[in-house]
């Protein structure tokens, strides 16, 4: 769903700054450094196989059904 907002507001963007006759290449540079502009997510890992995830909901490794450490946690 993000990726299609984020394709919806670089059409219009590089749209407004074409008929204001700004060169809209630019806007193509910034794109990929956006995703480093919402800030770093609490990444939780296994301690037996080394699956991560972001999810808040999962607790536990769906592969082992280890509990999961956070990054705070020894």
């Amino acid at each position: 769903m993000i990726s299609a907002l984020l394709l919806a507001v670089s059409i219009l963007a590089s749209a407004v700054l074409y008929l204001a006759g700004l060169p809209f290449f630019f806007l193509f540079l910034f794109i990929p450094l956006i995703p480093f502009l919402r800030g770093r997510k609490d990444e939780k890992t296994c301690p037996v196989c080394g699956f991560r995830t972001t999810d808040p909901r999962i607790a536990f490794c769906p592969y082992d059904g280890t509990p999961l450490m956070g990054p705070a946690s020894p």
